[in-house]
């Protein structure tokens, strides 16, 4: 059990460091006109490295400190990613998840999945701080996606080497290579 919660504390350590980094990246990027908006790199990590139990509450605040960050709908992020969580658990634990590629492509669709229903719902819901033309969405959509590949490989490997080093990294899941 110890070692189970100072897995969910090491991921979320990670989690709000990365998310600082982001904004501190984002706060330079806006000077160009651009927006890293990058949440498919916080659902992988939960799913690798802990159960529903624990990885559904990471997932919740992790969610919550995004839609803090990036000013959207308080708790939209943070259902988004609970339910990414689940069906990440699924599909690591699945046969899938040993091809190479495999967590790469998934955190780049999941994170178009977010431009995708972000968008739709600063439209639908009509905010009037969050005026995301088209031209601007695709050009963040596409800056984001690029920066989101390297990150997509170093995220979990950086989360693991963490549990490797505390001495909290699961033994049911061996390294994903």
């Amino acid at each position: 059990m110890e070692r189970q919660n100072r897995s969910v504390l090491l991921i979320f350590g990670t989690n709000l460091l990365v998310l600082t980094l982001l904004g501190y990246v984002n706060s330079r990027l806006g000077g160009y006109g651009f927006f890293l908006y990058a949440p498919g790199l916080f659902f992988l990590p939960g799913a690798l490295y802990l159960d529903n139990l624990r990885g559904m509450p990471l997932a919740f605040l992790t969610g919550l400190m995004l839609d803090q960050m990036v000013e959207s709908s308080f708790g939209f992020h943070a259902f988004v990613l609970c339910l990414l969580h689940l069906l990440g658990s699924k599909w690591v634990r699945g046969s899938n998840y040993r091809k190479a590629l495999s967590p790469i492509f998934f955190q780049v669709s999941v994170n178009l999945f977010f431009f995708v229903a972000w968008l739709l719902w600063i439209k639908i819901f009509g905010d009037e701080f969050l005026d995301w033309t088209m031209g601007r969405w695709v050009g963040d959509l596409v800056v984001s996606s690029l920066i989101l590949v390297p990150l997509a490989i170093w995220m979990p490997q950086l989360c693991r080497k963490l549990l490797v080093i505390a001495k909290s990294h699961p033994v049911e899941i061996a390294d994903p290579r």
